[in-house]
């Protein structure tokens, strides 16, 4: 995920509840290995950041887990527990499809297992490699031994409890709202997550556009247009940049008495099946809540902002925009 890219996903918007003590995270994973950017950056004067947004990771078409052939068959490797890191837990593969693991790292090896996309106790062994530009990772095989899987489809796991007690988190908000209020990209960039970047949905049911480090520095002064899908109510395209289209609801919340909630998606139930999306379900997030005008009451906003941990460390992994729809 090194540069802008839309897929067809969902829109919403939220942050975290109130929090508890500080308390980090017990037996913290060893983070997954990120390549470093090899975007060279881009000074911007009269042109748009040259962005070419690819699809996100097409999660819906992993195949699905079948026996292997003999030739196929790794033989049960013993593990120490010492060797193991965690847990994770699978990320971006939707509902009713699964993780595949492979014999050896590459998505043309044989399958020799799979995880369901909820699953939240993966273990690594240890070693990794690079196919292409693809990193994959040596895994403990629930069905014995050992495997490979591709690391865009694994986040380091933090109980709910764990997440909401967690003090850092309120910070990044924090931080968030000042590299939004001052334009100021270059601090925007140390928040998104180095895994897997910051999915924007400006609608639940819109587009998705991935912005890794290194164009999130940009996002204040780019003038890339992009096609967000289709507003509530209206049903007509948005289209504009993020500094057009997407900022300027952002700056609605955080400029006011917004609330925090966590792992809690509030007042837009109502307006999505699944105002969280399910293929995020093992990243936990805040909803940033502005409530409506007393008296009015349907001007309330809320972006929902999912926050993943890499090497520890919690990072901005999507924002979801909901706004109330006649």
């Amino acid at each position: 995920m090194k540069s802008q890219k839309p897929i067809l996903s969902s829109v919403g918007l939220m942050l975290v509840v109130s929090l508890g003590c500080t308390t980090p995270l017990a037996g913290t994973p060893t983070p997954l290995p990120v390549t470093p950017p090899t975007a060279t950056p881009v000074l911007l004067t009269a042109t748009p950041l040259p962005a070419s947004p690819t699809p996100l990771p097409p999660s819906a078409t992993l195949v699905s887990p079948t026996s292997p052939p003999p030739s196929a068959t790794i033989t049960p490797t013993s593990v120490t527990p010492s060797t193991l890191s965690g847990p994770y837990g699978v990320v971006s593969v939707l509902p009713g499809d699964v993780l595949n693991i492979r014999a050896a790292p590459g998505a043309d090896k044989a399958v020799v297992g799979a995880f369901p996309p909820t699953i939240t106790n993966v273990m690594r062994t240890g070693p990794t490699t690079m196919v292409g530009d693809k990193l994959w990772l040596q895994v403990q095989n629930p069905g014995g031994g050992i495997g490979w899987v591709n690391a865009e489809y694994l986040t380091e796991y933090a109980p709910p409890s764990t997440f909401c007690g967690d003090a850092r988190v309120q910070k990044l908000i924090t931080n968030l709202k000042t590299a939004l209020t001052t334009s100021n990209g270059d601090l925007l960039s140390t928040l998104v997550s180095p895994a897997h970047g910051v999915n924007v949905h400006l609608w639940r049911y819109g587009t998705v556009v991935n912005y890794d480090g290194e164009h999130a520095k940009w996002l204040f002064t780019s003038t890339y247009q992009v096609n967000w899908g289709p507003a509530p109510g209206s049903g007509l395209d948005t289209i504009g940049a993020f500094r057009e289209a997407v900022l300027p609801k952002l700056l609605e919340v955080v400029n006011a008495d917004y609330e925090l909630h966590c792992n809690d998606v509030g007042v837009a139930a109502p307006f999505a099946f699944e105002p969280w999306p399910p293929e995020y379900a093992n990243v936990n997030f805040y909803n940033v809540y502005k409530p409506g005008t007393p008296g009015l009451d349907l001007d309330w906003l809320i972006w929902l902002a999912g926050i993943e941990y890499v090497g520890g460390k919690p990072y901005l992994f999507a924002l979801i925009h909901f706004q109330w729809e006649p």
